[in-house]
Parts: structure tokens; C-alpha cells; sequence
């Protein structure tokens, strides 16, 4: 603020020094520029308050944190307990949902306590025609507390929790009665990934088929979340979108692809515009990406059931981008015809799902799958999609 006293002290000085007056006219000069800049962005702002648009920012990013916190409330059994002398609510009932996607939107769910699945091997078929219009299946196994985003290759989004999606019928496993989440005109469901944990993150990492990345800072995906849209990830026409993986900026990323090359990098070292990461031969495609955090292995499963695992310690960190990747098959393997279908981080106490390519859908202690070095089932039958999931020891 200029005072009066200010004033009168600057008459006194040009009165005693005439010379100084050209610095105080040009410090006053300044002042009123900055000032008037001021006044420009007040009323700006009192513009876009009285037009709404201010107020409609403050909304979404309201709604935004209202929709982490209910995923947060969910993720612990419906409630979040304050410190106040209410008693704690009784806990929830965990399940576990196997689910069945494929690239049409068709989705099949079963839904089953740690329990039952432990006990249960073989816990359904697909009937059916399995790729309906060459539309292969996804396994997928979550929490039934989740919260899922429904990713098309079109770059729209949307959200479903897990527990609303129908129980379908294990006696009658098949696309005929499958949940439609129905893709638009020329699009195709990419993937399903499970975002609950979302608000624990920092970043998520959007990857492409043909290994092409870019990392998105947390609050701009919740404010595309927001608008159904969070962009394909993709710059070559005949790329796609292949997966979505939530992290913090020490996580190390990993892609892996169908020929069993491999890029691994610390999160915060990704792009943050869609950029090749790993090059990748022409018949060639990632098929699976994750995070590893503090699981000592990475599992991968190959089309004819074999089982390989790595300590997490052998994967090489890339040096830089448009790398060849390290290679989990030899060169013998891989003209051999050998494929990878998917991997995951794991450790012995996980559980795997299985889907094979007659149908059958099968949960193996990974413990015993490590243990044999193959998936259980019949050798000749290929192995389509598998998926890991972590729950609690049960007796008996």
C-alpha cells in the first residue's frame, strides 16, 4: 500500500534533491502497473465467477474427491471410522470376483468367498463359442470391492463397482448371458483395470500394444476420469490401447511382450507425452503391464502352460528409450513358436486364474504351480489369458 506519510516523504525529497525525482515517478509508475495487473485478474476472476465457469471448476474438483474418498471407503468395507466413540461397524463378507471379458464388452462374473475358491479347481466352463468374432477372453481377478474402469481403444472410459456387475451362473457359463457394457461404433474394450487404491497414487501409466507410453500426473487422470475420456495413448494408426497401471513415481514399471521381451524403468523416469519405449518386431505386441512394488518374482505363463519365474532382482532397468528389451525366451523357444501369454509380480502365497482355450476356467495355488513349473490340465490345451490375485490363508 502507498500511505499518505509515503507521499509527503517523496514530496520532501524531490523538494531537497530535485534529482531523484525520475526514480520515484518511475517507482510509482511501476507500482501502478502492478496494480493495475492486479485489478485485470480480479476482474477476470470476478467474471468467471459471475459466469459460472469458477464455480463449475470448484465443483468437479469437489466431485473428484468425494468419488476417491467413496473408493477409499469402499476398499475398507463400506466405512471410514473417525476417532469419535462410535463403535466400529462389523466387518464385511470378502469375496473374490473371477471375471471373463472380452474386446466386444461382454462381461461374465463369478463370485466366490477365499474359501470356496481355495476349493474349488475347476470352477467353470465357458460354453459356447469362446472367441465370438475373434474376440479372445481376459481373465481378471479383484476384490469384489473394486471400483473398475471399463478402457475402450476410442479413449473413453467407463466406471463400474465390481459388486453391481451380475453373478453369472457357473452351471451356465457363457456369453449368451453376459453383462454389455456396449462399445460405440468402431470401438473395441482395450481393458478392465481395477482403480479403487487410485487416491494412494501418484501417477498412472497408460502403455499401447505396439510400446508406446506416457505417464499422467494423478490429478489431471482424475479430472479426465471425470470427463469419460483419458485419451487412446497411441500414435501409429494400427496401434492400440493395451493397459493402465497405477504408480508412484519409485515404482518400477514393466511391459512384456507376446515374443518374450521385456522393458522395465522407474516410474518417474517415463514420459509424459506418448513416446516408444521398446522396439518391437512387426508380429510382435506387449501383452501384459504392471507394477512391481515388493514382490520378490514375476511370473510369466506361456500359450502351452509352462510356468517361468524370475526374482524380481534379474529385471534390467532400460538405460533409455526405443530399446530392444531383455528377452525372458531364447532364440530357440521363440522360432519354436513358443509365446508369451501374460505376466504378473508375484509371490509363493498368490493364487493364479486360468482360462484355457477349451473353456475351462481353474485356480492354482501358485506355491504348486512354481513348484511343477506348468499349469494343471491337459498338455495339449493352450492357455488364453491368466490373471493373479493375493487372499488370505484358509484352513482345511
Amino acid at each position: 500500500m502507498i500511505s499518505r506519510d509515503k507521499i509527503d516523504e517523496w514530496i520532501r525529497e524531490v523538494e531537497e534533491r530535485p534529482a531523484s525525482a525520475e526514480l520515484i515517478i518511475r517507482y510509482i509508475a511501476n507500482r501502478l502497473s502492478e496494480l493495475a495487473s492486479q485489478d485485470e485478474e480480479l476482474a477476470a476472476q470476478n467474471i468467471e465467477l459471475l459466469s459460472g465457469r469458477k464455480v463449475d471448476e470448484y465443483e468437479s474438483r469437489i466431485a473428484s474427491l468425494e468419488y476417491q474418498l467413496e473408493l477409499l471407503k469402499r476398499q475398507l468395507g463400506g466405512e471410514i471410522i473417525l476417532p469419535t466413540e462410535a463403535p466400529a461397524s462389523a466387518p464385511i463378507q470378502e469375496t473374490v470376483s473371477i471375471m471373463v471379458y472380452n474386446t466386444l464388452g461382454n462381461v461374465l462374473r463369478l463370485e466366490m468367498t477365499p474359501g470356496e475358491l481355495a476349493s474349488s479347481p475347476s470352477m467353470a466352463r465357458l460354453n459356447g463359442e469362446i472367441c465370438p468374432d475373434g474376440a479372445q477372453p481376459t481373465v481378471l481377478a479383484i476384490n469384489s470391492q473394486e471400483e473398475l474402469l471399463f478402457i475402450f481403444d476410442s479413449g473413453r472410459t467407463v466406471t463400474h463397482p465390481a459388486s453391481q456387475l451380475p453373478v453369472s451362473n457357473a452351471d451356465n457359463f457363457g456369453w449368451e448371458g453376459a453383462f454389455l457394457e456396449e462399445p460405440r461404433i468402431k470401438e473395441e474394450l482395450a481393458t478392465v483395470q481395477p482403480i479403487a487404491k487410485m487416491p494412494l497414487y501418484e501417477m498412472a501409466i497408460q502403455a499401447s500394444r505396439r510400446g508406446y507410453v506416457k505417464k499422467i500426473k494423478m490429478a489431471a487422470f482424475t479430472s479426465h476420469l471425470g470427463e469419460d475420456y483419458i485419451g487412446t495413448g497411441v500414435k501409429l494408426p494400427a496401434d492400440k490401447t493395451c493397459g493402465l497401471t497405477l504408480a508412484n513415481k519409485d515404482d518400477l514399471f514393466v511391459m512384456v511382450s507376446q515374443e518374450g521381451y521385456i522393458f522395465s524403468m522407474q516410474a518417474e523416469r517415463l514420459p509424459t507425452g506418448i513416446e516408444e519405449v521398446i522396439r518391437l518386431g512387426i508380429t510382435d505386441h506387449i501383452v501384459s503391464t504392471f507394477m512391481v512394488n515388493e514382490e520378490p518374482a514375476i511370473l510369466f505363463i506361456t500359450q502351452n502352460g509352462k510356468a517361468v519365474h524370475r526374482e524380481t532382482s534379474w529385471l534390467e532397468q532400460a538405460n533409455s528409450f526405443k530399446s530392444k528389451g531383455q528377452s525372458i525366451l531364447t532364440t530357440e523357444r521363440r522360432e519354436a513358436g513358443i509365446r508369451i501369454v501374460g505376466a504378473a509380480p508375484v509371490d509363493e502365497t498368490d493364487w493364479g486364474i486360468f482360462l484355457s482355450e477349451d473353456g475351462l476356467l481353474s485356480v492354482t495355488k501358485l506355491h504348486d504351480l512354481l513348484a511343477t513349473g506348468r499349469v494343471s490340465g491337459q498338455p495339449s490345451t493352450s492357455i488364453l489369458s491368466f490373471s493373479t490375485f493375493h487372499m488370505p490363508e484358509t484352513n482345511g
